[in-house]
């Protein structure tokens, strides 16, 4: 029964991970991972990836060689058509590499974005395979999440229209830890700092914060207890309540670049200045970092 309940996303990813022993070209797709890629959860099971899954066109595609191995379908490389057959549970699916069709028995189901090849890993279109197959796939975009289920198992966590309940703000002072960087203390007049808030749930349950608009976090430049630089300053953010979902031991960080400038343009002189990187979730519970910086006189 547990290879019956093992999503059809493991099926094809027998066929992708087969697929991507073949040599990468020049012209195979290299697309860059986002900063905050989507996470995957499978059967209410969530999935980590060696490579994080991409956004391409709209199309997630996603890597799944890791657990092709705990499906135990039986695989077949074709090498002169560059063919992964998979046959199991008397279902054959076959996926080519740098196609823009997947075959599922008789039927060819043309795909907007062509199984890719990245870093070593196929890559394959989630959403187009998963709803052929007659798996349940959601999207929440507040925690960037996608929900995989099959059709024997049970419903699918709540939708973005029905949001769990916020963390209590006990469980969030002892879960959820904050640290802010920079790559390193002092800068020259005019260079470019980079900012990094990473935020993590460190419990055994997830923690979701609850966001008054779509701004989930935000960094502010003092000297001598003054602010000169904000970075939501002259910013629009999404007028609707959000959540920030954190699963168990997962980190999420944010990086912005300050330019030196004051918010109106101006650079700023020579001298320290404190730097704090907060989340801005509606609790009275303070999540946030201070660092110091110098910045010099350009040479």
């Amino acid at each position: 029964m547990v290879m019956r309940a093992a999503s059809w996303v493991l099926i094809l990813a027998a066929a992708t991970w087969i697929a991507s022993a073949a040599a990468e070209t020049p012209s195979q797709a290299r697309a860059p991972a986002s900063q905050n890629p989507p996470r995957l959860v499978v059967n209410g099971r969530m999935v980590q990836t060696d490579i994080a899954p991409r956004i391409i066109q709209g199309t997630t595609l996603v890597p799944i060689r890791f657990i092709a191995q705990a499906l135990g379908a039986n695989l077949t490389w074709q090498p002169a058509g560059r063919e992964a057959v998979i046959d199991y549970e008397g279902q054959r699916v076959v996926v080519q590499a740098g196609a823009e069709t997947l075959v599922a028995g008789n039927r060819s189901i043309r795909t907007r974005v062509p199984v890719q090849v990245i870093q070593g890993r196929t890559m394959v279109p989630l959403r187009v395979v998963a709803e052929t197959f007659g798996a349940d796939v959601r999207w929440d975009p507040q925690a960037r999440t996608i929900y995989i289920r099959t059709v024997d198992q049970p419903a699918a966590p709540p939708s973005p229209e029905e949001p769990a309940q916020p963390t209590p703000a006990a469980q969030i002072q002892q879960s959820v830890e904050v640290g802010l960087s920079t790559p390193q203390a002092e800068y020259p007049a005019g260079a470019p700092i980079e900012l990094t808030l990473r935020i993590r749930n460190r419990g055994s349950e997830t923690v979701r914060l609850l966001m008054r608009t779509g701004q989930l976090f935000d960094f502010i430049v003092q000297r001598n207890g003054e602010v000169v630089w904000r970075w939501s300053e002259g910013r629009a953010f999404t007028q609707a309540v959000t959540q920030l979902v954190l699963l168990p031991d997962e980190t999420r960080a944010f990086t912005v670049r300050w330019d030196g400038t004051d918010n109106t343009g101006a650079r700023v002189p020579p001298g320290s200045y404190t730097v704090t990187g907060r989340v801005t979730h509606a609790l009275e519970v303070p999540l946030q970092d201070t660092r110091e910086i110098r910045i010099t006189a350009a040479p």
